[in-house]
């Protein structure tokens, strides 16, 4: 058997990169994207949710399996080998995808949404023991093509934190979803259109290490600066319907430039679809408290991380965590969110484990 494992080991590290070494086709050709989430971003370990409603994050959508992704996919589950980009690790297959659904639907899992959780959670109401909030981020196309279908086939709502001013781009090696397809979704119901800021999603270098770009104000680029103003003029009475008359006020400290940069992006979305963006997904998982103000004066209800850990009244609605899906993720991972020990509190046996 060692021996099986160690030719099927030489054979995948030949077949996932010998087509790089000689230009042939099979791997990623996309671009190496520079600002996607790291893939050292997903839950690893064994958790114990704790009682709540689990909040999980997907990211991309393939349509379908092909040849050189299976024997990626293969290679890094069985070996750790590198076969995978950040794109594609954080993309799931349209059939996996599926089965998560049909599990919810097949289990009596409730699919909420944020603002129905919170509003058990403020009503002091009881959190159903069958539950679960369906994110996407980032807005890629594979969105439209592949995740929105199968929700409206199952009748499931999930939102999607959309970067705003990325929107209709190429940005980071996706091909980003236009404000018409944004709109035929949020009008749907299936959708659910948050902010993932506007054109925040980056990092600059700060003591030579790679930081977000919002937990250092003073690195934002001066031409995110300009357009973010330029936005906010543009999209003026959008901001002033969403954050009142006096939205300027907001402008103000050591935060402004994210100020004003979660106004922009509330405005665009709110502008372009008519969906008003209440929650705030901040790039690469994590904001703090000095953040989250910011977030709440621009007229967000809550923010989500990727912390894995449920939704509950212990919580609250800042910093609600989430399990993130991966290319590894399996149905097995998902029902896992849902398994009870003898006590009753969730056990999170494997759940999205890369």
């Amino acid at each position: 058997m060692a021996r099986f494992r160690n030719l099927l080991a030489v054979f995948l590290f030949l077949a996932l990169t010998m087509p790089a070494a000689l230009g042939g086709c099979g791997g990623d050709k996309t671009p190496a994207p520079t600002h996607l989430d790291q893939m050292e971003l997903a839950n690893q370990g064994t958790f114990d949710g704790g009682p709540g409603v689990p909040v999980i994050c997907y990211h991309y959508f393939r349509p379908r399996f092909d040849p050189g992704y299976l024997v990626r996919v293969a290679g890094s589950l069985l070996f750790g080998l590198p076969a995978l980009g950040d794109r594609e690790f954080w993309t799931l297959p349209a059939a996996e995808f599926e089965n998560h659904l049909r599990y919810f639907r097949d289990h009596g899992i409730t699919v909420m949404t944020l603002q129905e959780v919170q509003a058990l959670i403020e009503g002091q109401g009881d959190i159903p023991d069958k539950a679960v909030v369906l994110t996407i981020d980032d807005a890629d196309r594979s969105v439209y093509t592949v995740a929105y279908p199968l929700l409206r086939k199952y009748g499931m709502r999930a939102h999607l934190f959309v970067p705003a001013a990325e929107v209709g781009s190429a940005w980071s090696g996706l091909d980003m979803c236009s404000w018409d397809e944004l709109k035929q979704m949020h009008d749907s119901g299936f959708v659910i259109l948050e902010s993932h800021t506007n054109r925040l999603h980056y990092k600059a270098p700060l003591r030579g290490i790679m930081e977000p770009v919002f937990w250092n104000p003073e690195l934002i680029d001066r031409d995110v600066l300009v357009t973010d103003l330029q936005d906010l003029n543009r999209y003026q009475d959008a901001v002033a319907t969403l954050a009142g008359p006096g939205w300027e006020d907001l402008l103000q400290g050591r935060f402004r430039p994210v100020a004003g940069d979660l106004l922009a992006s509330r405005a665009a979305i709110f502008h372009n679809t008519g969906a008003r963006a209440l929650w705030l997904a901040w790039p690469y998982g994590f904001g703090n408290g000095d953040l989250d103000s910011v977030a709440a004066r621009a007229g967000f209800t809550g923010t989500v991380s990727l912390a894995p850990r449920a939704m509950s009244p212990e919580t609250g609605l800042w910093d609600v965590g989430r399990y993130t899906v991966t290319a590894r993720t399996t149905t097995a991972d998902i029902a896992a969110l849902f398994s009870r020990d003898d006590s009753g509190s969730p056990v999170i046996a494997r759940h999205a484990d890369p």
